[in-house]
């Protein structure tokens, strides 16, 4: 019940501040042309957030989501593809996020922002700081480089906050394969901007992946008749992430955006993974560059992945050091079990908006599994509505129904309402 009136005070809370727009990163390529010459692009907007700062150089933000449903699901362990997914009946509040983007003089910038959210089995709350890095741009030749903890640019989703999402839960594959969280890296990242006639940029990343408590939390549930833990073939240590993007305009109203990317490093078994992805996307504007009128979206990625793994590497989530000691020497007399293992997925999603706030979405995802770790193939289908409260986009309503087949649990089927509210200005990335 506290639960309950906790999220009943949000929603209604939200929906009470109607007027409010969003400071995420593509906020300002959708303003209503009204608000827009009716608002200065330097004189603050208090309801909206755009412009808003502490000294002309502090813009904050604000975020919150939260989902209600129901599944059909009984063992919802490892039903979630991403750590704030939604996986049981009832209120998920997938979290508050406080952030800032300091923009102190032209060649730096910096941003960081903390993320309180309720664990969605346990229903606990925790929080922490997602991301803070600073950022040195203007560099002559094209470059730009930041160092901290970011969230890595590979492909299009995993660089993209929950509140930036298109639907209500993470991709089946970038959770599978990147994480519950995503890809995260503290380290430095170069970025160049290619000298060709469209937008085309290299980035390349090295660092180590932060630890989190939560990712293995979960993982009660064992598979007896797999060689491997699963969450092994995850990055736990130094990663070196690589990611070509290119922005290509046919005309105003046909856009294209494609690109290629990588990532290797260690994995919880001691032993390498490696990542590599495709992803490209269309857009069609019914305005062209103008804002406004009717939109098409389809966003694709696939990625390939290949691990080793060995039963001898230590994982402090399942191992303790009484154990370990226990057996050192049923370990020497014993050879340890190895193997390597490619898995593939994909998920391809459209979107068609219309111009009075409504939008129709539609995903499709894949990964096909691994049988001696413990990943079972799966496919869902998901359909999605969203209604935008405001003319900015910041504030909307969303409906999303999954159909889940795997070969582990067989078929299991989902219901979602979604509640977001964003305020601020565009963010630093």
């Amino acid at each position: 019940m506290k639960l309950s009136r906790l999220s009943l005070f949000c929603f209604t809370s939200a929906l009470g501040a109607s007027s409010l727009t969003a400071g995420t990163t593509t906020s300002s390529s959708t303003t209503d042309s009204t608000t827009t010459s009716s608002v200065s692009t330097t004189e603050p907007n208090w309801l909206t957030g755009e412009n808003v700062s502490l000294g002309g150089i502090l813009f904050p933000h604000f975020h919150f989501q939260s989902v209600y449903g129901g599944t059909t699901a009984d063992d919802v362990e490892h039903f979630g593809a991403g750590h704030h997914d939604p996986v049981s009946d009832g209120w998920t509040i997938q979290g508050f996020e406080f952030g800032g983007s300091l923009r102190p003089v032209e060649w730096f910038e910096a941003y960081g922002t903390y993320h309180l959210f309720q664990d969605a089995h346990t229903r606990d709350w925790d929080g922490e700081f997602e991301e803070w890095f600073g950022k040195i741009k203007n560099i002559p030749g094209g470059f730009e480089v930041r160092g901290g903890r970011y969230l890595n640019r590979f492909g299009f989703h995993n660089q993209t906050h929950t509140h930036g999402w298109d639907f209500v839960d993470n991709n089946l594959v970038n959770g599978r394969f990147l994480g519950d969280d995503g890809l995260y890296t503290i380290g430095g990242e170069v970025t160049w901007t290619l000298p060709v006639s469209w937008t085309s940029l290299i980035s390349v990343s090295v660092g180590a992946v932060p630890e989190h408590e939560h990712d293995h939390e979960h993982e009660g549930h064992e598979h007896e008749e797999t060689s491997f833990e699963s969450e092994g073939a995850l990055f736990n240590d130094t990663v070196v992430v690589a990611n070509w993007t290119n922005n290509w305009d046919y005309n105003d109203f046909h856009q294209f955006r494609f690109g290629a990317s990588g990532a290797w490093g260690d994995n919880e078994f001691s032993k390498t993974s490696q990542v590599y992805g495709l992803h490209v996307e269309y857009q069609w504007r019914e305005n062209g560059y103008e804002t406004g009128g009717s939109y098409f979206r389809w966003r694709t990625e696939g990625m390939l992945r290949h691990f080793d793994a060995s039963t001898s590497a230590e994982h402090d989530h399942h191992e303790h050091e009484e154990e370990h000691a226990e057996h050192q020497e049923h370990e020497e007399e014993h050879h340890a079990e190895s193997g390597s293992f490619t898995e593939f997925g994909i998920y391809s999603a459209l979107a068609y908006g219309l111009n009075n706030g409504l939008e129709f979405g539609l995903r499709g995802e894949y990964v096909e599994g691994v049988a001696d770790a413990g990943l079972d193939e799966r496919f869902r289908v998901s359909p999605s509505v969203t209604y935008y409260l405001n003319p900015q986009r910041t504030l909307y309503l969303r409906t999303q129904y999954n159909y889940d087949h795997s070969s582990d649990f067989g078929d299991e089927h989902s219901v979602w309402a979604q509640v977001g509210l964003n305020w601020g200005g565009p963010e630093v990335r």
